[in-house]
């Protein structure tokens, strides 16, 4: 069949640019007046019902589709609001003309009609089914090109109609094909499209729990996140309506869509239409309605900002800073030893963060959050206040190291004074002018000491003395110590500690401990150095003879990493238990999580990228994650369970738990009705192996084969099927039902299986629950027959014949089967004709396989049965084993005896002669 196209391009270009001419005419319609949400529906819906024309169509004048779109979208709104002033059937009958006549997307849109009118809708949907093609999707008309277009309406009317079982499989399979490399579905040829797209999305997401469709229903969520403005939306009123209709039952964060939500809303005018325009109007109502009436779980994590405050000369972490969210109440935000911070229960909003510490200049970044998201903001470096300079240091006893808290430190530059005291752990900061200075430390229990420094404006100093008691004798020289550790306070051995401009160099040892002695009193600039680590500079006060013990030096390793790393947990948001199984991925990145629910994935070479986790039985999720370094990053993630409600599966269960090769597993599902209404449900099994492949699945109830090209009398008598498979369970009922259908292991390999029955709603068909269990396959080496045969089995005697004996094995192991056994051809009297040994192996794979044993020429100069054996099996387990037979007979000769009765006859005189011949059978020779 060539391709078609026809008028198919300028009719879907019909959505966007048609527009007719009709004159509207005036009802008596309700006057809807209530407040919120519900008043912007109301007014909407008065202002779709008085566009209703005399012949049924809703349009309008304005209107950017053809009439037969905007009336259908009108119709459903009439259905979704329960409108009492539209006449619906009017509007039903518009829809309706000559079947063949009708476009796939118009056969939909009437199918879907049908379905939620409780109408027949046979005729419809055998003509609809009849336009899938070869490759699953649907065309303008049968024989046409699948677009994605045509498929989408299809599938989402049949899914209202409740007959997509039967072309889901092959429709989802063209959605996989058809789909674009940036998730985009195209309105024609690669021309990605957001209303294909949005329609697309809806189309897949009933199946995300019982088809294999997450990456391709994620593509298509990621492209419609990336398609949205600078605003948040997508531009046209139209174009957010249907991108909200596949977005909000898809999508765990509110925030993912509320800018185009309060664009939805603000574009409404205050006669409650969309742009004077039915088709707008209708989509944008559904998406509100949608948006008031589903449940849609909020993640519970607020947004997270985390990164490291530091000085931006030396490195190190300032003491006493402060970080301020502005226009957030928070407590205040911890700053641990190494500068690193975390400011939790952030909402979705903009926020100022400031940064400050007294002697620095402050800084501040913008964020823009949302929802549970994770920024890392990076490392933050604040340098010294220009006009000052800032000392710091802590001041400890010589003898024990504790710190001295209560003494005085001062510093005087010209006649300038400034002096602070020690607090209860030795530590001080004291801001000065630049200049030569005098610094001294005063204590009445220790000798003084003092130093002489020339500060530089902006610069940090650090002045650390070691106080020697007067009891003892100050030293002839000054040395300077301390210890080096690593961001995990784990100490560093061979770390080079050098004094700038002198040779004066020391290594830490064993437990990272270094002295410089022999030092002069003065300003000093002291490097730290180790490959590995980011180097460490800063400027040292030391005062003549003294020690001066700058206690610990944290070097943080080098940021190697060219790419990010995340490990975390994948968690039930109700249990907190762990979620086996889950898919998570980063772009082309996936893992799954392992029994507990951990995760892990590496190498991710961007800053900002997004977490999407999917499991079975739950909701989808998007998490997204801003870095400003890559860094090996700890992110859990909470998901919640798709749970749509009524028929529960409380656990399901094996006869055993063990079973070989070839063996049914009976599955039986514990379910109960946990509601107050009737309820109906269809079971599925899906089996999984250790590594979460699927390797089976199948309906609980045993359905009939069905070629997908039955004609339509076929195709209703299988939804007669469908329907009877669906159990029904009285209010509060609880019943173990035993699936129809099993498992057989045939040639699985062995291990660990999990079996997963689902409940789906048996009205809808959207999964409800689902419970499971592990079986296990041991390794089975077994055959189901051995049998030896020979070719010609039938030899005549006295005869020369060439015989082939060859064994017949079926093979029913899971496991590489090593076969060995003997084998004898014996004469009718038990004498040995010929005889051997035969070994072959067995993959699982080869079910059925012919072992030729031996050809030999032989004469057949007895007759009876000539028995060929197989003796002394060994590597499996045989079930059923028989002898091969030839079979020779005796040889035979005829005898016949011939008589006449009577005798004698006169001539010519008419007589009756009987004769006889008698045959008779003797030995041969």
């Amino acid at each position: 069949m060539g391709r078609k196209f026809s008028v198919r391009c300028l009719e879907v270009l019909a959505v966007l640019l048609f527009s007719v001419s009709s004159t509207g005419y005036a009802h008596n319609g309700a006057d809807h007046q209530t407040g919120g949400q519900e008043a912007i529906l109301n007014s909407a819906l008065h202002w779709l019902e008085l566009s209703q024309q005399p012949n049924g169509g809703v349009t309008n004048a304005s209107d950017i589709s053809t009439n037969r779109q905007s009336t259908a979208e009108a119709l459903q709104v009439f259905q979704l609001l329960s409108s009492s002033s539209a006449d619906k059937q009017a509007a039903l009958e518009f829809l309706t003309t000559g079947l063949a006549d009708l476009t796939s997307e118009q056969l939909s849109r009437l199918l879907l009609a049908l379905a939620q009118a409780n109408q027949p809708f046979d005729e419809v949907k055998a003509e609809l089914l009849s336009r899938q093609g070869a490759d699953g999707g649907f065309g303008h008309f049968a024989g046409y090109d699948s677009t994605a277009l045509d498929t989408s309406y299809a599938l989402i009317a049949l899914q209202a109609a409740g007959s997509d079982v039967l072309v889901a499989g092959d429709a989802l399979q063209f959605f996989s094909s058809a789909q674009q490399a940036d998730g985009s579905f195209p309105l024609y040829e690669d021309q990605a499209s957001v209303m294909v797209t949005a329609l697309a999305t809806k189309a897949l997401k009933p199946y995300l729990y019982t088809h294999d469709i997450a990456d391709v229903l994620r593509g298509s969520v990621n492209y419609l996140y990336s398609a949205r403005n600078a605003d948040g939306h997508w531009g046209t009123a139209w174009e957010s309506a249907l991108a909200l209709q596949a977005l909000i039952p898809v999508t765990t964060d509110v925030s993912k869509y509320g800018k185009a939500v309060d664009f939805l809303k603000a574009s409404q005018s205050p006669e409650g239409d969309w742009g004077q325009q039915v088709y707008t109007t209708s989509i944008s109502v559904a998406a509100l309605k949608m948006l008031a009436s589903i449940d849609v779980p909020v993640d519970p994590e607020k947004a997270v900002v985390a990164g490291r405050l530091v000085d931006a000369s030396s490195g190190a972490s300032i003491p006493s800073a402060t970080i301020d969210v502005l226009g957030f109440s928070n407590e205040d935000v911890a700053i641990s030893s190494d500068g690193s911070f975390v400011i939790s229960n952030l909402g979705s909003d903009s926020y100022v963060v400031a940064y400050s510490a007294a002697g620095y200049l402050g800084a501040s970044q913008s964020i823009t959050l949302q929802k549970g998201q994770f920024a890392n903001v990076g490392t933050i470096r604040l340098a010294v206040a220009p006009t000052t300079v800032l000392i710091s240091g802590v001041i400890t006893e010589s003898g024990s190291g504790s710190p001295v808290p209560g003494v005085t430190i001062t510093s005087v530059v010209g006649g300038n004074t400034n002096s602070t005291v020690s607090g209860v752990d030795g530590t001080y900061q004291l801001l000065s002018e630049p200049g030569t200075a005098t610094l001294s430390v005063q204590s009445s229990d220790y000798y003084p000491v003092s130093a002489t420094a020339d500060l530089q404006a902006g610069t940090r100093v650090s002045f650390s003395p070691s106080l020697q008691a007067l009891t003892e004798d100050q030293p002839n020289s000054s040395s300077v110590s301390g210890t080096v550790v690593d961001s995990n306070a784990q100490p560093i051995e061979n770390v080079s500690i050098s004094i700038v401009g002198s040779s004066s160099v020391s290594l830490t040892n064993e437990v990272g401990s270094f002295e410089l002695t022999n030092l002069d009193g003065g300003n000093i600039s002291v490097a730290v150095r180790k490959s590995g680590f980011e180097s460490v500079n800063f400027s040292l006060v030391v005062p003549d003879r003294t020690n001066v013990d700058i206690g610990y030096i944290s070097l943080k390793e080098e940021a190697v990493l060219p790419s990010t790393s995340i490990r975390g947990q994948v968690v039930d948001m109700v249990t907190g238990l762990g979620v086996p199984g889950a898919s998570i991925s980063v772009g082309s990145s996936k893992t799954t999580s392992d029994v507990n629910g951990f995760y892990q994935l590496s190498d991710i070479p961007v800053l900002e990228f997004t977490v999407s986790t999917n499991a079975s039985g739950y909701l989808f999720s998007n998490k997204d994650v801003s870095l400003a370094e890559h860094t090996d990053l700890n992110l859990d993630i909470n998901i919640r369970k798709a749970d749509l409600g009524g028929v529960n599966i409380v656990q399901a269960t094996t006869e055993k738990s063990v079973y070989g090769a070839y063996e049914p597993v009976l599955i039986t599902a514990d379910v109960e009705n946990d509601t107050a209404l009737n309820q109906g449900a269809r079971f599925y099994v899906r089996v999984l192996n250790s590594e979460g492949k699927e390797v089976e699945s199948f309906s609980g109830a045993n359905l009939p084969p069905l070629d997908p090209q039955s004609d339509p009398e076929e195709l209703a008598h299988y939804q007669e099927h469908l329907e009877a498979a669906i159990q029904d369970f009285a209010p509060g009922e609880q019943r173990s039902i035993k699936l129809e259908q099993w498992w057989n292991t045939l040639v699985v390999k062995p291990g660990v299986y999990t079996i997963t029955v689902q409940a789906l709603d048996g009205t809808t068909s959207n999964f409800v629950s689902e419970s499971s269990t592990t079986v296990t396959v041991e390794p089975t080496n077994v055959l189901a027959s051995l049998d030896p045969k020979a070719s010609p089995g039938y030899v005549l005697l006295n005869n020369q014949a060439d015989i082939e004996l060859y064994a017949e094995i079926y093979n029913r192991s899971n496991i590489n089967v090593n076969l060995e056994f003997d084998y004898l051809l014996t004469d009718p009297d038990g004498r040995v004709i010929t005889q051997g040994h035969s070994q072959l192996e067995l993959a699982p794979e080869n079910t059925n396989a012919r072992q030729v044993l031996s050809v030999l020429p032989y004469d057949f100069d007895a007759s009876g049965e000539y028995r060929l054996v197989v003796e002394n099996v060994s590597g499996a387990t045989v079930s059923s084993q028989s002898t091969g037979i030839i079979f020779v007979p005796p040889s035979i000769r005829l005898k016949a005896t011939q008589s006449l009765s009577p005798g004698e006859v006169v001539p010519l005189e008419g007589v009756s002669v009987e004769s006889k011949i008698q045959v008779e059978g003797v030995d041969g020779e």
